[in-house]
């Protein structure tokens, strides 16, 4: 218990450090794309709240197959970005160098892109769930099959399906109700009769 508590004082540390340096990096690139001064602070927080946004959704609760998808590519492209904004802020800055047209073109679209997915975020949120559980996943039902005969695992059936370990699993107890046993589909793939077990 205590070691959890020392971490999570530690992830707060790195969380609080690393936030405070990206938004200085990201305010003095809007800065450098020019936005005003009085603006420019809002870059930082449109893309780091854009991507706690999805983060929360992809890591969080209840929500369809489709809302968590799309947060979770949602959040890995705003984290992504934050990278290569910080990157390219700091080495224009190094090397004083103005930016590309284009640079400026892709940071001041930056804002109206990341309220369009939040937006799309909180409709496909706002979908109703069944039962209170996740939706069925939109998986490739022939490869699905193909790795549940294999006798692939939970594990290794949600890495190549892109779906979470509990579908997975929904997936693999699915297949087990509907398949017939090992000699009865050997039997008809054959083409053999099957025998009924009850003697007439």
């Amino acid at each position: 218990m205590r070691a959890r508590a020392v971490l999570y004082g530690l992830l707060l540390v790195v969380a609080t450090a690393a936030a405070v340096l990206s938004f200085a990096a990201l305010r003095d690139l809007a800065l450098l794309c020019g936005f005003s001064p009085e603006l420019a602070w809002l870059l930082p927080v449109v893309v780091d709240a854009g991507a706690a946004a999805g983060s929360l959704v992809w890591l969080g609760g209840t929500v369809s197959t489709s809302a968590r998808r799309f947060a979770r590519a949602l959040a890995l492209a705003l984290l992504g970005l934050s990278v290569a904004a910080n990157a390219l802020g700091h080495g224009l800055a190094a090397f004083r160098q103005g930016p590309a047209w284009w640079v400026v073109v892709i940071v001041s679209a930056v804002a109206p892109a990341v309220l369009g997915a939040v937006v799309h975020l909180a409709v496909l949120v706002g979908r109703p769930v069944p039962d209170g559980r996740p939706a069925e996943p939109d998986v490739d039902d022939d490869r699905a099959a193909e790795l549940i005969a294999e006798g692939a695992g939970r594990r290794r059936i949600a890495r190549e399906l892109g779906v979470s370990e509990y579908e997975a699993r929904r997936l693999i107890d699915r297949a087990r109700t509907t398949t017939p046993p090992p000699e009865l589909a050997h039997a008809a793939n054959n083409g053999a009769p099957i025998r009924s077990e009850i003697q007439p």
